[in-house]
């Protein structure tokens, strides 16, 4: 969508690069979640061939999205507790969500509830890249080390067969961000901070499958 802006570090690319991964055929069901102004959606149906709907929290950002693209869904709803039933997608993606939500396994459960089996749960976020990185309880900015988001995947249905670091893209996305402008969450001046502070906190991608049976 033309001047809309893609919020997360990698922005298109990284998307594109884990829809590939998860080699989806034409015409698949994929759920963004947290769509925002429709950016991924409009890219998902675009480029990809895919049937793409876009779930936000805010009714503005979905509003927004409506007007920009009416040929495209968008529908207003929370990612622990999402307007659709189960089975309903061949993929959900979710890129720099989890981190920002008080429940993280509840959006975990609600994806998979709503996934096929088989189905593929396409993520980026923030992570402690070593044990111990990040302050203390109520100042987190990331889903935690490796393991433990691995372990919060697994624990809902899901086998993880591929994981990234993508920490160089947060970096460049947290620079290009700089200068005063309004920032998202993975740009804040608190993520910055951790980012450079001995390169504690980074960005992964990765691609986790619901089970089957």
């Amino acid at each position: 969508m033309n001047g809309v802006a893609c919020l997360h570090p990698g922005g298109l690319e990284l998307t594109a690069r884990l829809v590939a991964a998860a080699r989806l055929p034409l015409d698949a069901a994929v759920l963004d979640v947290g769509c925002g102004q429709g950016a991924t959606v409009a890219h998902l149906t675009d480029d990809h061939g895919l049937r793409a709907v876009g779930v936000d929290a805010s009714a503005d950002r979905v509003a927004e999205a409506s007007m920009m693209r009416p040929d495209l869904h968008f529908v207003v709803g929370r990612a622990e507790s999402l307007p659709f039933p189960g089975t309903s997608f061949d993929a959900v993606l979710c890129e720099c969500v989890l981190s920002t939500l008080q429940t993280p396994e509840s959006a975990v459960a609600e994806a998979a509830r709503v996934l096929r089996p088989g189905g593929a749960y396409l993520v980026s976020d923030l992570y402690a890249r070593r044990e111990g990185g990040l302050p203390g309880p109520g100042a987190r900015p990331a889903l935690g080390p490796r393991r433990a988001v691995t372990d919060l995947l697994e624990d809902a249905g899901f086998e993880v067969p591929l994981w990234t670091d993508e920490s160089g893209a947060l970096m460049r996305y947290i620079w290009d961000h700089a200068g005063g402008r309004p920032a998202p969450v993975a740009a804040s001046p608190r993520v910055r901070d951790e980012a450079a502070g001995g390169r504690r906190l980074g960005y992964f991608s990765c691609l986790a499958r619901r089970r089957r049976g």
